[in-house]
């Protein structure tokens, strides 16, 4: 998944460094007074007439060096003098572009002032009016507009717009100006994100409500320009976009198709999420092949994320508990689906699931031991014996055979618990899946002995064979085809053993990446 540079510090960053080692030389002593703030030095330079626009070897004027020290005084005085305020480095940053950078609607009104051109975009393709948006100087914006700046410029690499930048960086201020000067509110990026998408992914509610007041339909979906490659059943869908921290950054993550209340679920942005469930969005929304119930329900466990050690990250579902309850009442509240079934993999970074095409919510709470919100979901008619695609039942979940060896999310114990409950609920623990594994491959891999003893006294088969010829006996072996499945664990094997497996049965798999 790409991310895209869409901020001006990388581009700043370089002008800085290259200046400070090519000005030292002495190629421009004003450009190297301004450089070094040295105000002094500056006028005692114009009055013996140096080249107020004189330019080091990277085109670096010694007004952009005000421009950049947000020095309005210094500014102010290169321009009486004759500055050229439109003369970029050669980077193509202007002066104009740095103010806005720095927030400062005076150097902007000054630049403009002097005839600074209010649309000429930096090396990036990003505008003034851009820039001053992200930044948040609703003042600078509203200068900017007066002097004809175009509020619906897009920048190259993903076609956003100053309003975007305003949403994503929550500046309700900027979002109403826009709006009042007639931004393209239905603009959408070459991933499909419009600026609604944009204050959901941020949690910024103030401007979500003055989006869907100025007519944004509050269900309105990502719909990227070319049909996604990669979103098919089983696979994750897109990325990229603006971002508050200035790097490289990332569109929420979700598939096209991805409403405002999906994405502000994904990013456990639940008081927005709640907004805009009482502004009538649709919780049974599921074009991205994911509805926010199934997200809610689940704790996905991106790269960087595993409870058992205590690790959490938003993006591996909601770590506020409270929140994560409030979010699921909500949607079923309103008349979420609890046995909606997923038609593909959610995005990338829940990379722990490897069978969630068909998953309903419950079955997905079932993989993380959730029994607080299988319970919910019970109340409201969630079926307790559906299975996935590849036929995954909820105990087959609750024993981690959907997720990846080593990424577990949930301990023995809990795991054990919310079994008892399923069997409680009649879920079949003798049942298979399509690729021939039943409930004994979890605990095999793992090493869950008191669990694996429980599934085996309710009859299910020790000697279940997959269709890649592994065994409970071989997965116990480290003799899996799994990912990670290379543990060893003696006990469980043994146990295996004491219950009729047979360890001459299947053929063991020595090199996990070749043997599915």
């Amino acid at each position: 998944m790409s991310s895209a540079l869409l901020r001006p510090p990388a581009v700043l960053a370089a002008l800085l460094v290259v200046s400070a080692a090519v000005t030292a030389t002495g190629e421009s002593r004003l450009v190297d007074a301004a450089r070094n703030r040295d105000q002094k030095a500056i006028r005692a330079l114009l009055t013996e007439r140096a080249d107020v626009n004189g330019q080091s070897e990277d085109g670096t004027t010694a007004l952009l060096w005000a421009a950049h020290w947000n020095d309005l005084e210094t500014a102010d005085l290169l321009i009486r003098a004759g500055a050229d305020v439109n003369l970029a480095n050669h980077l193509r940053m202007t002066p104009l572009s740095l103010a806005c950078t720095n927030r400062n609607a005076a150097l902007v009104d000054r630049l403009l002032t002097a005839g600074a051109n209010p649309n000429t975009a930096i090396a990036t393709g990003e505008t003034p009016v851009m820039t001053c948006a992200s930044a948040g100087s609703a003042d600078a914006v509203r200068l900017l507009v007066a002097r004809g700046a175009d509020v619906n410029a897009r920048e190259p690499v993903q076609n956003q717009t100053a309003l975007m930048w305003a949403a994503a960086e929550g500046h309700p201020d900027v979002v109403r100006l826009l709006i009042e000067h007639r931004a393209d509110l239905q603009a959408r990026t070459k991933k499909g994100f419009t600026a609604l998408h944009f204050a959901a992914r941020e949690g910024d509610i103030e401007s979500a409500r003055l989006l869907l007041a100025a007519g944004v339909d509050v269900n309105i979906q990502s719909q990227p320009e070319v049909a996604e490659k990669r979103g098919s059943a089983g696979e994750p869908g897109y990325r990229a976009g603006p971002s508050r921290s200035g790097g490289p950054s990332y569109e929420a993550s979700v598939s096209a198709g991805s409403t405002p209340l999906l994405v502000a679920t994904v990013r456990a942005q639940v008081p927005l999420a709640l907004f805009l469930i009482e502004q009538g969005a649709d919780p049974n929304a599921g074009a991205a092949g994911f509805t926010p119930l199934h997200w809610a329900a689940g704790t996905w466990e991106g790269g960087e994320a595993n409870p058992v050690f205590g690790f959490s990250d938003a993006m591996s579902g909601i770590p506020n508990r409270q929140a994560k309850l409030d979010l699921v009442n909500a949607l079923l509240a309103h008349g979420a689906d609890p046995n909606a079934r997923m038609s593909r993999r959610p995005p990338g970074f829940a990379a722990g699931f490897t069978d969630v095409v068909g998953a309903t919510p419950f079955l997905l709470a079932s993989a993380t031991a959730d029994v607080e919100v299988m319970r919910l979901l019970l109340a409201k008619g969630a079926d307790a014996k559906a299975v996935t695609k590849a036929g995954t039942t909820a105990i087959m979940a609750a024993t981690g055979m959907n997720r990846t060896i080593g990424e577990s999310a949930v301990t023995e114990a809990q795991a054990l618990e919310t079994v008892k409950l399923l069997l409680e609920l009649g879920v079949d623990a003798k049942a298979l899946a399509a690729n021939g594994e039943n409930a004994l491959f979890g605990p095999s891999y793992r090493g869950w002995n008191t669990l694996l003893q429980l599934l085996i006294d309710q009859g299910a088969d020790v000697n279940a064979m997959s269709k890649a010829s592994i065994t409970p006996w071989l997965a116990a072996s480290g003799l899996g085809d799994r990912l990670g499945g290379v543990l060893f664990n003696p006990d469980t094997a043994a146990l295996l053993v004491k219950h009729g497996a047979d360890p001459k049965l299947g053929k063991p798999c020595m090199a996990q990446t070749k043997c599915r």
